[in-house]
């Protein structure tokens, strides 16, 4: 299979928060991360929006863009934002 990621993906299975506004949050498992994108799981990846705000203790926090989704999971681009 033809690998198409730019960047190595680490497994990282921790905790994260999708913020969606000031009040609402998701939370979400960061799978794996690279130095260009994230893998999230969730128990329902519907009112996600194409565009959030990641934040999770192994990065510090993120713009996230979707780049595919299923029911569970999301594959995002990600733009880091500062280091916790």
């Amino acid at each position: 299979m033809l690998e198409r990621r730019r960047a190595e993906r680490v497994l990282i299975n921790d905790a994260g928060i999708i913020s969606l506004d000031e009040h609402t949050t998701i939370p979400c498992v960061v799978y794996d991360l690279s130095d260009t994108g994230v893998r999230l799981t969730m128990m329902s990846t519907n009112g996600v929006p194409d565009s959030f705000l990641l934040q999770a203790s192994c990065f510090g926090s993120g713009v996230c863009e979707v780049a595919w989704r299923t029911e569970e999971s999301i594959g995002a681009r990600l733009t880091r934002l500062d280091r916790w």
